[in-house]
């Protein structure tokens, strides 16, 4: 074989190779929803504390984490909780309590930080951010949000105050809606 040869053959099975790969989510993230308490466990170390409620015949079982990780990746904040909530032993969403520091009220909650939080919990950038929703809730400045972030998952959040800040928290969910494409 000529040197050319051998170049087009690797060409080739480069090209092979690359369109064989998954999609960036399964070649370099975790599935963290609908996973089972020991998966989660193993990307987050043991649980902290266990909480089981029943509404509606429907069991829920909330697991606390540590949040050191996700103090590391907001560190002019306080990480309050870091918790993910299971039904029928699967991992249902992912909720997690920050606050500014040393001003409580300073955390927005802009693109960025949702973008280190997904990119924390499913080891990747997040594809997208859209919003889904917003929804006044009668207060003069407290706002209902929900933005979809790519790939099924959707945050919902709160804000509130002439900045805007957090009030209650972020949740990770899935969401049938920010599944691609992201024409919507």
């Amino acid at each position: 074989m000529k040197h050319s040869d051998h170049w087009l053959c690797g060409i080739i099975v480069a090209g092979i190779m690359l369109t064989a790969l998954p999609d960036r989510a399964r070649a370099s993230g975790r599935y963290v929803l609908n996973q089972t308490p020991q998966t989660i466990e193993r990307y987050f170390g043991r649980y902290w504390t266990r909480l089981t409620r029943t509404e509606n015949g429907v069991k829920r079982v909330t697991y606390t984490y540590s949040p050191r990780g996700l103090q590391r990746i907001f560190p002019n904040t306080r990480v309050d909780r870091f918790a993910i909530t299971f039904v029928e032993n699967r991992s249902q969403s992912i909720s997690v309590a920050i606050t500014g520091s040393p001003d409580e009220l300073s955390f927005t909650y802009n693109r960025a930080d949702s973008s280190r939080l997904y990119e924390y919990i499913f080891g990747y950038r997040p594809p997208i951010r859209q919003q889904l929703s917003s929804r006044f809730t009668g207060n003069t400045t407290i706002y209902d949000y929900e933005d979809c972030l790519g790939d099924g998952i959707a945050t919902r959040y709160t804000l509130g105050g002439a900045a805007q800040f957090l009030l209650s928290g972020a949740e990770l969910r899935y969401n049938e809606r920010c599944e691609p494409p992201y024409t919507r």
